[in-house]
Order: C-alpha cells, then structure tokens, then sequence
C-alpha cells in the first residue's frame, strides 16, 4: 500500500474527527525506497514546512492561547501565531505534516503533535519549534497532548495509544492499560477541575485517571458513537461531545459509573454481532452520572470554548455553533454567518476565534 492510502480506511469509518483524519496521508516527508510488512514506508524522513501565502485560510485544526498571544496548527506542516487572535504569521516548522493539537503549558512552553508521531516544542510562545519525536515506522498520528509541568506530561494517539514522559518529551514509555484493549483512537485529554483525567474517543470511549494518567479506569458510557472533544466545568464536571451533536454532562465526574468487564464484553459482543448492528438500537442510554443535552441538530461537534460571559459554546460542521444550557440539559443553535467546517475555538471577548476548513474566522457572538 502506498503512502497515501496507508491508515486512511481505518480513521475515515469513525466519520472523520476534526476532518485531519479524511486528508491524504500523504504530506509531510521525503521517502527513500523501503517498507516494512506492515505497508508502513519506515525510510520517511521528515521535511521543513514550506512558506505558503494562503496558510491563514488553509485547513487548521487547532487554536491555543500562549499566554496572551495565540497559536493555531493544520494542513501541511501549518503554524500561524498572532498577538492579538486578529493579524497571525506563518512561522517556520521543522516537519511538512498534518498537525491535530497545539498545547501551551504557560506563555512559553507549548507542543504541537500530527501524523507519523510527530511532537513539536516551543520555548518561546510558538515563535520557533523544534521537532521532539518523529516515528515513521509507526506512522499514525496523535490526537491530543496535555503536560503537567515542563518535564512531566501524556500523550494520546490512534489505536488506543498512550504515553507518558518524564523528560519534556525527549524520551516516551507506553502506558499499558485493559481499557485500552479494544485499540479505540484516543482523541481528547481534558484535565478536570478536581485533579482528574478525562480521555475520550472512538467508540464510546470515556476513561478516567486520579493519579495523572498513570493508571484508568474504563466509564459506562451514554453513547454509543464516538466522542471528538471535552470540557471542564466548575468543580467536578465535565461536558463530551461528538458525533450527530451529541452531547453530554456530567456534573461530578466522580459520581460517573465505571464500566465492569461484565459490561465490557457485552458492549464488544453486541459490536461484533453484524445482525445486531442492523437493529437501529437508539445509541443513546440513561447511564448514572451523565445527562444527555438535548437539541434538534445531527452536525458533529469538534471543539468548545468558553466566552468572556460564561457561557459554553461548542462548534462543528457546517456552521454549527451551540450554546450549552446545563441547568435545562439542552443545546441551542446560535445564529452564526458562516457555513464552514469548524474544529476549534477561543472565545476573545465579544468574538469566537474558530479554526477549520476555511482556516480562521471571527465570528461575532450576539
């Protein structure tokens, strides 16, 4: 299998999150012939970002604040950062790859990851990077990068991939879980209010860590379908979201129910069971701990935000913006003047700064 077409049918059956996941895998490296038995081209090396004139209105898929300058990552080996989220310049990036997430720890420190395992670090708010990891003998990307300090943090990847480093991201060890057995793609690490961990992903995935990723514990989930993001809220809570605009809160995370092997096996089963997939069984479920907002809309939700007045935002295809009422357990579509696939978001005051298929927009919140 050529390079292009390696890994594509496995992530495009999940409907695609963030959209990187329906892109060639293709950009980002020169090859020298050679292969392993996997079809994975192992003699890719990875190659400089090229300048591009359009970057502020390519794909991108991910927006962060460092501190109060702001950093957005997509297409192509894609960096744009801005002083103000209004007037952004492409910086130069070490690997011409997708890149998924961009993380900043503090005004200076910040990660940005994508495809072929590739982990990018600034030390000066994104204006130059350096590239920390680049693995084309595994070839997948990550999704989601969350630090805890300068040494210490965690990375999420496909095919229930997790690491962790000690290091600043120099070196990775593997953390080995049950839950991840299922090899689920791991798209969203969200620390929570309480101290926890939340990993949400394909296939229902929701797990939950007390002792910063070390160990996880496997949570009952109120859907079926696969979760693309998640955000902390006050305390205790915490609100996913994902595919079909589904939506769901939990107010104490602690109070969520965990998922027993009993249960487990019987979820894998009933999957595996090509006649009982045919059923049209409601994918949604009332689970202990977890309240299903309700709304009339189907469009995947990618990323949220919270704005200047509180209020919890959530953006994804086609336009779609919807406010969360938590008190009422419902979503609303607010009105927005565009059309365009959004997959993240920062709230800058009266505005909300998206990034998405049309690169970066401004959308005025009335």
């Amino acid at each position: 299998m050529n390079r292009s077409g390696r890994f594509r049918g496995r992530l495009a059956c999940t409907a695609g999150v963030a959209f990187a996941l329906l892109l060639p895998y293709s950009a980002g490296a020169q090859s020298e012939q050679g292969s392993d038995d996997t079809g994975a081209d192992t003699t890719l090396v990875p190659v400089p970002a090229k300048p591009a004139e359009r970057a502020v209105s390519s794909l991108l898929l991910d927006v962060a604040r460092a501190g109060t300058g702001w950093v957005a990552v997509g297409q192509r080996g894609n960096i744009l950062i801005s002083p103000d989220g209004n007037k952004w310049q492409q910086v130069p990036a070490p690997v011409d790859i997708t890149l998924t997430r961009v993380r900043f720890l503090d005004a200076t420190h910040g990660w940005a990851i994508g495809y072929d395992g590739a982990l990018l670090g600034t030390e000066d708010g994104g204006k130059s990077w350096k590239l920390l990891q680049f693995d084309a003998a595994w070839g997948k990307p990550y999704f989601d990068v969350l630090f805890f300090d300068q040494n210490n943090g965690l990375l999420a990847g496909a095919n229930g991939t997790l690491k962790k480093t000690a290091d600043g991201g120099k070196t990775w060890d593997a953390v080995n879980s049950a839950v991840f057995g299922d090899t689920p793609n791991l798209y969203n690490l969200t620390a929570l209010g309480d101290g926890s961990l939340l990993l949400a992903g394909e296939r229902s995935f929701l797990a939950r860590s007390t002792d910063k990723g070390a160990t996880w514990v496997q949570l009952k989930s109120p859907y079926t379908g696969s979760y693309f993001g998640a955000l902390a809220t006050g305390g205790n809570g915490v609100l996913v979201f994902g595919l079909r605009g589904n939506a769901f809160y939990a107010a104490d995370i602690a109070k969520a129910a965990p998922l027993s092997a009993k249960e487990l096996a019987a979820m894998q089963a009933a999957a595996s069971d090509a006649e009982n997939a045919g059923n049209n069984q409601n994918p949604v479920s009332e689970v202990a701990g977890w309240v299903h907002l309700q709304h009339d809309d189907t469009e995947p939700l990618f990323g949220g935000a919270v704005a200047a007045d509180g209020r919890i935002l959530l953006v994804g295809q086609n336009g779609r913006v919807m406010q969360a009422d938590l008190a009422a357990a419902a979503l609303k579509r607010l009105p927005v003047d565009t059309d365009i696939n959004m997959n993240a978001a920062l709230a800058d005051g009266s505005a909300l700064v998206t990034v998405g298929t049309s690169g970066i927009k401004r959308l005025d919140l009335k």
